[in-house]
């Protein structure tokens, strides 16, 4: 054999090694790929499986709500149809959505475990359930169970190979057919939503809080751009030199101009209201690596920035200190009763006391001057609604946010128990006892859970 014939064997020698070590790599990589798609697409089934499933037994249950009689059976059946949709909500989150909007879906699940549950309180308490509120629970009875079909057939489907989430190895049009068109089918799912109805209650997903308005800024006039970098500048003063324009917030409660600015080591950012003007929020990430205030001379400091920008009123409840930065929140008191739905939160830098944040968005949404006359029980009536196993050491009076943001008057007990310091809510008008918060205390802080 000659030197040339040599040289070309051993090249298709190596060429041909080279195609059999490409190939078995590309065969690897196309079969691994084929076990992930095959693991996604059995996820994606065992979800939908399970969604199916719990909607079928809320769909049961809500048909027993509305024959239960007692307290105590409406607040087992509702605490299933809680468990069971949070469960849905689960699986649901888990499914891949493609460009189709499920958000009637979405919402019927946030609903109903909430719906019933507030229903069940009501009879616990001795309200009832209003003729209304039957035919609300009937209407997500029909929800459910034309939801609970819809997703049995979508389910048969995927049992017989019509429909998959994710296109299988075949690549023919009936199987692109078949991974679309279950979209197609979700789809269909969720325009049978169309009617459903706007649930108004004493809840977290009640529709009215969604369109909640300020009650400071609804009637305010409108600022313009540069209107707002004004009212920004005047607030902060020399730190308001150089701010510009960044973005605008839109499809919000509270609609605002943001403005920031970067320097060497921090960033400066603000948000002035689009009506009135009002700060939303300011923050200034400026590192602070020492402490020479104490939680008193920031909390100080906080209360004079506050009056020196015409915010009066205020009481400070609790604070958090972290990177040497204490955090304190301030709520609205009215002639001595404590609105604790106007907050406003200050950051305060401990190394120079300089105030390096604020949020305002619960004072701006919820403060105004209220009717406070509706107390019925005395302070010695709300405390005999107590538990005797707290040793009470101080009562005001205050205004709680309940989930659905409706308001309470309420006598506030603080007490401790076991070592441990609690705040008990009697709701002024019928000695209901509405909350119960555990405060915890450390050198970093006072919260309440």
């Amino acid at each position: 054999m000659s030197k040339t014939n040599k040289i070309h064997a051993a090249v298709y020698t190596v060429l041909g090694i080279a195609i059999v070590i490409l190939s078995i790599l590309w065969y690897r990589s196309w079969s691994r790929e084929k076990e992930l798609r095959t693991a996604v697409n059995n996820s994606y089934d065992r979800a939908f499986f399970q969604l199916a499933d719990y909607v079928t037994d809320i769909d049961a249950l809500l048909s027993k709500a509305q024959l239960a009689a007692s307290p105590a059976q409406m607040a087992s059946i509702s605490n299933e149809i809680f468990m069971q949709a949070a469960e849905a909500k689960s699986c649901f989150g888990e499914l891949p959505s493609g460009n189709v909007n499920l958000e009637n879906t979405a919402r019927f699940l946030s609903q109903v475990g909430d719906y019933t549950y507030v229903l069940s309180q009501s009879m616990i308490n001795g309200q009832g359930i209003s003729a209304e509120e039957y035919e609300n629970l009937n209407a997500l009875n029909e929800y459910a169970a034309s939801l609970s079909q819809s997703l049995g057939d979508i389910e048969q489907k995927i049992y017989q190979g019509d429909l998959s989430f994710s296109a299988s190895d075949d690549t023919s049009a009936g199987s692109a057919v078949a991974a679309s068109s279950i979209f197609t089918d979700l789809e269909n799912v969720e325009k049978s939503f169309d009617g459903y109805p706007a649930l108004i209650y004493d809840g977290p997903f009640s529709e009215h809080i969604e369109n909640m308005q300020s009650y400071m800024l609804s009637s305010a006039p409108e600022l313009t751009r540069d209107e707002a970098l004004a009212k920004a500048k005047e607030f902060l003063g020399e730190r308001g030199e150089g701010l510009q324009y960044e973005t605008e917030m839109t499809n919000t409660a509270i609609e605002a101009y943001m403005f920031g600015k970067s320097d060497e080591d921090s960033h400066l950012t603000i948000s002035i209201t689009k009506r009135g003007g009002y700060v939303l929020y300011f923050l200034d990430s400026r590192s602070v690596t020492e402490q020479n205030y104490d939680v008193q001379s920031a909390t100080e400091e906080a209360m004079r920035f506050l009056e020196d920008h015409g915010i009066y009123g205020l009481v400070d409840s609790y604070y958090d200190m972290s990177e040497n930065i204490a955090t304190i929140n301030f709520a609205y008191s009215q002639n001595g009763v404590r609105c604790y739905s106007d907050l406003v939160k200050v950051r305060v830098a401990l190394d120079t006391g300089e105030i390096v944040g604020m949020e305002c968005k619960g004072y701006l949404m919820n403060h105004r001057e209220r009717e406070l006359g509706g107390a019925v029980l005395t302070q010695e009536e709300a405390q005999a609604r107590v538990s005797s196993h707290l040793d009470v050491t101080a009562t005001t009076m205050a205004v709680i946010p309940k989930d659905s943001m409706r308001e309470v008057l309420c006598y506030e007990f603080k007490g401790t128990y076991m070592n441990k310091n609690f705040i008990v809510y009697i709701n002024a008008e019928n000695g209901r006892e509405e909350e119960i918060l555990l405060l915890i205390e450390s050198e970093n802080g006072i919260l309440t859970i």
